[in-house]
């Protein structure tokens, strides 16, 4: 079984030269393979990634999942080498352990504590502990960055403090107040009178000249709570020194909500300041506990639990007009892809429920039953991970939203937002070549009315790369064949852009737009009945003339051609020409280029040309026959 240590070795080094630490999960890794040895087995399989990952039988489930999880990032590595060893799917032991409550302490509180710190001794120790607890409270740091800082962190003239130890080793910088600025440069007096020279850059020294441990800070802290009389509440046993942090945000968010501050839109502010790495993070602290809502008053528009109608009625009303609408100036098509997704929603909570949907209340919607929705998407409906990470993207909004205006449901609301979105394949670029595209150019019948619709619209798309949304969003008044030819288009985030025509594609439009003899506001490319054609319509000709052709080129056979596939034809054309990307990505209308580097990845050239980079070893095939003069002198040995 050495293999599968080494390779789990080189999995250890490769994650630490990119940044992980990983303490704990190299060692359940190696308890992994250990039991894997014991177990006679050569790979890793999905049945025995289980077994070991249940092994605490009286663990909570959250802990069995996150077993697992080590356990699925190794397996990856290893389907790399081993494309027999099973990678264990995210479905499996699907488990949330609920965040405890954090204790808000009161400005009273804070004070006292740092009252109760000023009586221990020696003096330096009472110094330190009123600073640290200062500092936490009014930065919102977490206690372990405060105990790695360092002296050159902590810059008093401008005011700043460098956190070099964040999560997942961000760094952050951290303005000070200036009550805050002479707290630290009085403790830094003491400091550096009490030790002139101390062996440790740290910044808070212990009295032993060493840098304070998190192990002396939750002593003494322990020992100030109870000299305070402080009780824990709910599951948590005592106040902790981290609960500082959780009043710091909490405190935060109520000045926001008395000075009428729009939450929603300070929330990212907050969450950098805290150094979090997702915004729903930041969305948790609205948990505060009673004293953070209590005394708020009742939005407008809202309706009181117990009412009629509850809460959740009024706030999807507000969502969609306020917010979508008045607010974001969404698109008709970003409204109706949200309004699609809570007709899916409602109706599938009022099947699970009972409920009719203005019966339910926002609780209703809890993190299961929107998990269970999830579900139903990719299961009962036949949805794509795709379609069900937009309809999420929707959820989320929507409870954004809700979490300032409804803050006695952040429990519900924060543990939707702690739904992720689901990981999925992603597929090779699906494009057609130049003779597929000569062939399928050549399908329509050009005798007829329609022949000669379809044959200037698969010349468009193909040329122009546009999207079906904006081909049926074409009128005439948006074609102009003169000098510069170009379309006008109004693409995703209604950017609009001017893709220019070639002679051939102009000639085409020129000929259709003069049997057209249609109007300016009139569809480009309408139905017999004059109604511009729908997407689904626009998909069933391109499909149709692919049949047709594949007549002639059986390799259309192989391939299943669908309008989106003319856009990366388009762009797999103009890669063959040499354009750069960052072209491409404008003529296509991306928002940014990381968007087209899928075409990068599909250019065959762009492969060749790196092997043929490749330069030969030189070596010669066959065995390896020494010279006459080698062996006459290893003879003469």
């Amino acid at each position: 079984m050495t293999g599968l240590r080494d390779t789990l070795a080189d999995y250890v080094l490769v994650r630490r030269r990119l940044g992980f630490a990983m303490p704990q999960d190299a060692q359940l890794l190696e308890g992994f393979v250990t039991f894997l040895e014991r177990a006679g087995a050569e790979r890793i399989t999905t049945e025995l990634a289980l077994a070991w990952a249940r092994l605490p039988g009286q663990a909570h489930p959250s802990c069995w999942r996150q077993r697992l999880s080590v356990v699925r990032g190794f397996a990856r590595h290893l389907a790399t080498l081993d494309p027999a060893s099973e990678v264990p799917s995210q479905d499996l032991l699907p488990a949330h352990r609920p965040r405890i409550a954090p204790y808000i302490y009161t400005g009273e509180q804070i004070a006292s504590l740092i009252t109760a710190a000023g009586r221990l001794t020696p003096p330096l120790r009472a110094a330190r502990h009123q600073t640290l607890i200062g500092l936490l409270a009014v930065t919102g740091m977490r206690p372990g960055e405060a105990l790695a800082l360092d002296r050159e962190d902590v810059d008093l003239r401008h005011r700043v403090v460098l956190v070099r130890t964040g999560k997942q080793r961000k760094q952050r910088e951290v303005p000070l107040h200036d009550s805050t600025v002479t707290a630290l440069s009085e403790y830094s007096r003491q400091r550096d009178a009490r030790f002139p020279q101390p062996a440790t850059p740290a910044f808070f020294i212990s009295s032993r000249s060493g840098r304070v441990g998190r192990h002396e800070l939750n002593q003494t802290f322990t020992q100030l709570i109870g000299e305070v009389g402080l009780d824990g509440r709910g599951a948590r046993a005592r106040p902790r020194p981290y609960d500082l942090r959780h009043a710091f945000a909490v405190r935060t968010l109520l000045d926001w909500y008395e000075a009428g501050e729009d939450i929603d839109r300070r929330m990212p502010l907050l969450s950098t300041f805290l150094g979090h790495t997702d915004p729903a993070s930041t969305y948790w602290y609205l948990t505060g506990g009673p004293r953070a809502t209590r005394g708020r008053q009742q939005p407008a528009g809202t309706v009181a639990r117990g009412a009629v109608v509850s809460a959740l009625a009024p706030a999807l009303q507000a969502f969609f007009t306020q917010r979508l609408i008045t607010q974001r100036n969404a698109s008709p098509r970003t409204i109706a892809a949200y309004r699609d997704t809570f007709r899916l929603l409602l109706r599938f909570a009022h099947q699970q429920t009972g409920k009719q949907p203005f019966q339910l209340d926002i609780d209703d919607l809890d993190a299961p039953l929107v998990g269970a929705f999830l579900t139903h998407l990719e299961q009962g409906r036949g949805n794509s991970p795709r379609t069900r990470n937009a309809r999420l993207g929707a959820i989320h909004s929507f409870y954004r939203y809700a979490a300032v205006e409804h803050p006695e449901h952040a429990h519900t609301i924060a543990r939707i937002m702690a739904i992720p979105t689901k990981r999925h394949e992603r597929n090779t670029v699906s494009y057609l070549d130049l003779g597929e595209t000569k062939a399928l150019l050549a399908a329509p019948d050009r005798r007829t009315w329609l022949g000669r619709r379809d044959h200037a619209l698969l010349v468009l798309m193909i040329q122009t790369g546009i999207r079906v949304s904006e081909l049926t969003g074409l009128h005439i008044g948006d074609v102009h064949l003169g000098v510069g030819a170009h379309i006008r288009v109004t693409g995703k985030g209604r950017k609009m852009r001017s893709p220019t025509l070639t002679r051939e594609t102009v000639a085409v439009l020129r000929s259709w737009l003069k049997e057209l003899r249609g109007q300016p506001d009139q569809p480009l490319f309408p139905t017999r009945q004059g109604r511009p054609l729908s997407r689904y319509t626009v998909a069933a000709i391109v499909t149709r003339h692919a049949s047709t052709a594949a007549v002639d080129c059986p390799s259309l056979t192989a391939k299943r051609t669908t309008p989106h596939t003319l856009r990366h034809t388009n762009a797999m054309l103009l890669r063959a020409k040499g354009v750069d990307i960052a072209t491409i990505a404008l003529w296509l209308g991306h928002e940014t280029t990381q968007t087209t580097h899928i075409y990068e990845h599909a250019d065959p050239a762009l492969k060749e040309r790196a092997i043929e980079r490749t330069a030969p070893l030189g070596a010669k095939p066959g065995r390896y026959r020494p010279p006459d003069e080698l062996l006459e002198f290893l003879e003469g040995l």
